[in-house]
């Protein structure tokens, strides 16, 4: 390992370049014919006046077309900038202008608001059709000097709780972050990855393709996930990553039972951008044949943590750190937790970004201690196994007594005829804050009075919901967390 993703990624084209490494629409390519297509791409994109530590934004429904953008991107020193193809006209204009990308590489949807979009961004030299990517002509493209701490990626955070900011990802810190993470994972040339998770996310782009391919294994892309489409596709693979929404969605499935016992070579399930609901993971373990590998991520640091392969699984548990990152919980005083006790989760190691873009003081805001404060609230046990109890910024005081949303979740989920909810908190004048459950019914005679039997027996006062609003569906952004800011505007403004 050179601890240089670009490196170590085109030293696995090269030693595995007649071996398949993907499939996608029925389409098959080697190694080798992937190494061609990315080098051809580069030289295209240098042709257009891409420089090192240019920006490339791309935004595309092909899923292909992207990957091979994305790698070209690289290979030619710049800076691959994903962007979803569903962003409205105002998101694109702001991760534009925010970014000041040299070459715009688009897809249908956002093409003709990306050339609508170029007289406000002075930096935005070339607004191109993803299709171009495939008809790049044959080239190689001239050499370039891309050091281990020169950036690759630009990934925007979620932004959940307003506009986000840039996360900037070196070549060094990815290859550690999947190095950590393929031999956690055991990911290896012999198997076949499942992917079907959005590419312009760091969860379907790394943690799906990229350590797909730096390991040197397959990987089957497909556009999307379909309940029943997706059950033929897991039973090719040997890897399958997953959010909690896909495992609620197949868990409805009732042909998933009977394909799960089909699933002879599957050997991994992970899970990611929530732990699943600890009262369905019995069931869904038990039709599975296999433990649910839970893991911790996020956009500035990759794969924190993992539940181990081999066990334990202590229910509700992201895990213990990967190789090479340390963790901490600490209080608000900055003294360390005792185990069990919830704080503020912090971290440090080779995995971590760089800078947010364009942002120096939130950059050293986020690294004044040494450890950098994920915005997380969690607790460890004594083996080290860590928990996460919701975000800083979610943490809802009421009366002086602090309320952990996921606490009361896990409480209101395993109520007889809740679907799924969402627990925040809502100004209130006397008690400075109330918590509210927002509910959604799988049992259409779940009425309050139910909820309320069953919490009381299994909360304390201060934990109880004082509102219930019941909605068809929950918010959620495109890794299919919950949008909790859109959700307190809605009881605000009495819209939910």
């Amino acid at each position: 390992m050179t601890g240089h993703f670009l490196d170590e990624l085109l030293s696995t084209f090269a030693r595995q370049g007649t071996r398949q490494a993907l499939v996608y629409r029925g389409r098959v390519l080697t190694y080798g014919e992937l190494d061609a297509l990315t080098e051809r791409c580069a030289a295209w994109l240098q042709g257009l006046g891409v420089e090192p530590g240019d920006r490339v934004a791309l935004s595309g429904a092909d899923k292909l077309t992207f990957l091979v953008c994305h790698l070209g991107t690289l290979r030619a020193g710049a800076v691959s900038l994903p962007l979803n193809p569903r962003f409205t006209r105002d998101e694109l204009r702001y991760f534009l202008a925010d970014s000041g990308p040299k070459v715009a590489v688009m897809g249908e949807g956002h093409l003709p608001l990306a050339e609508a979009l170029r007289p406000e961004i002075p930096e935005l030299r070339a607004v191109v059709p993803d299709t171009a990517v495939g008809q790049a002509p044959e080239g190689k493209p001239r050499p370039v000097r891309v050091a281990a701490d020169d950036p690759c990626f630009l990934f925007y955070s979620s932004g959940t709780t307003g506009w986000p900011k840039g996360v900037v990802h070196t070549h060094a810190n990815v290859a550690s972050a999947l190095g950590a993470l393929r031999a956690c994972w055991r990911v290896g040339a012999d198997d076949v990855v499942v992917n079907v998770l959005p590419l312009f996310h760091v969860h379907g782009l790394c943690f799906g393709s990229l350590l797909s391919l730096l390991a040197g294994a397959c990987q089957l892309i497909e556009d999307s996930f379909h309940p029943l489409d997706t059950l033929d596709v897991i039973g090719r693979g040997t890897v399958f990553m997953a959010v909690p929404t896909i495992y609620y969605r197949l868990l409805g499935q009732p042909e998933f039972r009977a394909a799960a016992r089909a699933w002879k070579d599957l050997r991994l399930c992970t899970c990611g951008s929530a732990p699943i609901r600890p009262d369905v993971l019995p069931e869904l373990e038990g039709i599975l044949g296999r433990p649910v590998i839970n893991r911790y991520g996020m956009t500035e640091a990759h794969v924190i943590t993992s539940l181990p392969l081999d066990g334990p699984w202590p229910r509700g548990s992201v895990g213990t750190p990967l190789a090479g990152i340390e963790v901490r919980i600490t209080r608000e005083d900055g003294g360390l937790t005792a185990p069990g006790e919830v704080g503020s989760v912090e971290l440090r190691g080779p995995n971590l970004f760089r800078e947010y873009w364009g942002r120096p003081d939130a950059t050293r805001a986020a690294f004044a201690t040494g450890w950098f404060e994920t915005g997380d609230l969690g607790s460890r046990d004594a083996d080290g196994f860590l928990t996460l109890v919701g975000r800083t910024n979610d943490l809802i005081i009421t009366n002086g007594f602090n309320v952990y949303p996921q606490v009361v979740e896990r409480v209101v989920n395993a109520c007889p005829g809740v679907r799924e909810s969402a627990v925040l908190g809502v100004h209130d004048a006397r008690r400075g804050e109330r918590v509210v459950a927002v509910v959604v019914r799988a049992d259409a005679a779940l009425d309050e009075g139910r909820l309320r039997a069953y919490w009381d027996e299994r909360l304390v006062d201060y934990q109880r919901p004082r509102e219930v609003v019941f909605v068809d569906a929950l918010p959620r952004n495109a890794m299919g967390k919950v949008l909790r800011r859109e959700l307190r505007d809605r009881i605000a403004t009495g819209s939910a």
